[in-house]
């Protein structure tokens, strides 16, 4: 949690494009990365529980760009946020209590770019309605 608690950088959209599918990372060399944040968060890319737009946002910090990808399990409302370049990934995973919409937090990070977990925070709190603490249906979107 103490990194969702850090000042907000000043992030770049520059746009939506299509990306792999979490049940796809790791069949290209390219998304190795980020099949290792899955791996290390003891999730399975298999599970067909996971559903997904296919949809990445592409944006920029500090001249370097990242992409943001998120996906959820269909009956849960479990849902992992992903921010990652060519070096590092890092996600958050948000398992949600259905008793009271809390969230259980998992992180993890694969790669040395400390920023990486800074910028995928700013993105969420300037951009959509997410919380690390509190589930609410819809929430990627900002209210």
């Amino acid at each position: 949690m103490q990194y969702w608690n850090q000042p907000i950088k000043k992030i770049k959209i520059i746009e939506e494009f299509e990306c792999e599918h979490i049940w796809e990372f790791g069949k290209n060399k390219s998304s190795l990365s980020q099949l290792k944040v899955i791996n290390n968060l003891k999730l399975k890319t298999s599970d067909a529980q996971w559903l997904s737009t296919g949809q990445c946002q592409k944006i920029s910090y500090n001249k370097k760009q990242y992409n943001i990808y998120n996906a959820e399990y269909k009956e849960y409302g479990h849902n992992i946020w992903l921010i990652y370049d060519d070096k590092t990934a890092f996600a958050y995973f948000r398992k949600v209590n259905s008793r009271d919409q809390s969230v259980d937090l998992s992180c993890n990070q694969v790669g040395i770019d400390h920023e990486i977990k800074y910028i995928l925070n700013s993105y969420l709190k300037n951009n959509t309605s997410v919380s690390m603490e509190k589930y609410r249906e819809n929430d990627w979107y900002k209210e």
